[in-house]
Parts: C-alpha cells; structure tokens; sequence
C-alpha cells in the first residue's frame, strides 16, 4: 500500500510520515520512503540528522520512460493513454529504485526529488517537474503484502493539484490545533475527493482535551486519530517514539479499509479526463 502524507506546512506531516517508515521497517515491512517535498525533512530525518547523498528523482523520468518502453520524445501521459505492459518493483528492485535511492538501512530505502535545480532557478520548468516522475511510477508500482510506500508530499494543497495522489492508496491529511492548518487540511481533502483518492484525517501536535474539541469542531469530523505533542519527536526526529505506536497502527488499519487499489485506473482516468480537457 502507499500512504501519501500531506498537509499545510509545520503541520508535523514529515515528522509523522518519518515515524510511519520507522514504525513499518519494525514491522518487519520492506519500506521505500519518498521525499517529494523540497525541504527534503523526511531525507534529514531517516538520515540521522544529514541529508544522505544520492541521485535524485528529479533526474529520473527519461530512464523511467526508457524501462516502461515509451517511445523516444513521447509525452509520459501516453503510458496511461495506452496501455504499457511494464511495471516497476521492489522485490526484485527495479532499476529506478537502484539508481535513484539510497539504503537507509536493510529494508528501508529512501527516495527523494531532491532541492531546487538550476533548471527550476533560471525559470526553464517550475519546481513541480521535480516530482513528475512519480505520475508515472507511482501508479505502475506493483507491491507486494509485506511492501509499504511512504511518500511525504509537499506542503499546502499545492502538491496535490499536481494530480500525483492518484498514484498513492490512500492519502493522510495532518493537521495542528490551529485554524489554518485545519483550513488547508479541507481544502486538500477536496482536492483528494476531485482525484477519486481516499483519505485519512489525523489531529497532530495535540496537548489536551481543548484541542482535540477544537479539531473537531472547525473540521466538522473527528480525526482517525490524534498524536499528543511528544518531545521525542521534535528532539530526536530520526528515533522511532513509543507514544505513538498505537496511533501509527490505528491509521494503517483504516487505510487499509479505505484501500480501493485501483490507484492505477484512477491515474488512467485522469490522464484521460485531461486528454479530453486539452482538446477542447
């Protein structure tokens, strides 16, 4: 399953995205974390306080485009416009998680888009191409039960207008106690529900009972679950914390009933719906 974790920033989403690719690597799950957000706090985190030196996503899409066959010059929409045969995998490790990850440690491998580039700097594409690839390998991942997906997305609801969440099983939208976040949270849960993606409201950063009201109210719902403020987490932000661990299982469990595993027709229905949009 891939867990996309999203939210408005300093809402705590890398921090519980880094405590969901520790929690599952303990689990004794084959885990590929991916850092699609600029920041790169989810790679600071699994690398032990330094952000860990590898060829980044943002490099990867011609030789993602070469292993699933697309001609040379083709759009890489046209993998979900036709059909393509070729899937990517982590057991065996297909070519892209080779080349562009690093081995955190056994089992766990991180991936990341990577910083700004000169060609987003001198304005030649913006910093959305960074993460373009994963359109495509995201929905062409083929797991297996015991492989589970990461991916810390960038702040804000502008990483979901991208389209990229039709790619992950599930999303889980973070949000503090504090009105914006809770704000943002909705509007990137209307995007979700534009996407056809399924989702999970989780309450962060929460100190006390006054706080999970307020969730509550200004979100209209109660959240999966809610994580307390652990010192912990902002001291040692690369050390699984115990406090949490019944939370993190809670939200894999609802994931799991909320799964529809269809992430791939979901990408091929947007593609499609583009298709039609742009030859209007």
């Amino acid at each position: 399953m891939i867990l996309g974790f999203l939210g408005k920033g300093g809402s705590g989403k890398s921090s519980v995205s880094t405590q969901m690719a520790l929690f599952l690597h303990k689990q004794g799950k084959t885990v590929l974390a991916i850092d699609a957000d600029h920041n790169m706090d989810l790679s600071y985190n699994l690398g032990s306080g330094e952000v860990p030196e590898m060829k980044h996503l943002s490099e990867s899409l011609k030789d993602i485009q070469t292993f699933i066959q697309l001609p040379e010059n083709s759009k890489y929409s046209e993998a979900f416009l036709n059909e393509v045969e070729a899937r990517f995998t982590l057991s065996p490790i297909d070519t892209v998680v080779n080349t562009y990850s690093t081995r955190v440690k056994e089992g766990l491998y991180l991936m990341a888009a990577g910083p700004q580039t000169d060609t987003v700097l001198y304005g030649k594409a913006c910093s959305h191409s960074l993460t373009t690839a994963l359109k495509v390998y995201l929905p062409l991942l083929n797991l297996k039960e015991n492989e589970m997906v990461v991916v810390d997305e960038k702040a804000g609801a502008d990483g979901v207008t991208t389209g990229i969440v039709t790619g992950i099983d599930v999303g889980v939208i973070v949000c503090e106690p504090a009105l914006h976040s809770i704000k943002t949270a909705e509007q990137i849960a209307d995007l979700m529900n534009f996407y056809d993606t399924p989702y999970v409201f989780v309450g962060n950063k929460v100190s006390d009972s006054e706080d999970k009201d307020f969730i509550e109210k200004e979100l209209g719902c109660a959240p999966a679950v809610y994580l307390m403020q652990s010192s912990g987490v902002k001291r040692n932000p690369s050390d699984l914390v115990m406090e949490w661990q019944d939370e993190l299982e809670e939200i894999i469990k609802v994931a799991h009933t909320l799964n529809k595993n269809n992430r791939l027709e979901r990408t091929k229905t947007k593609f499609a719906r583009n298709h039609e949009f742009a030859s209007h």
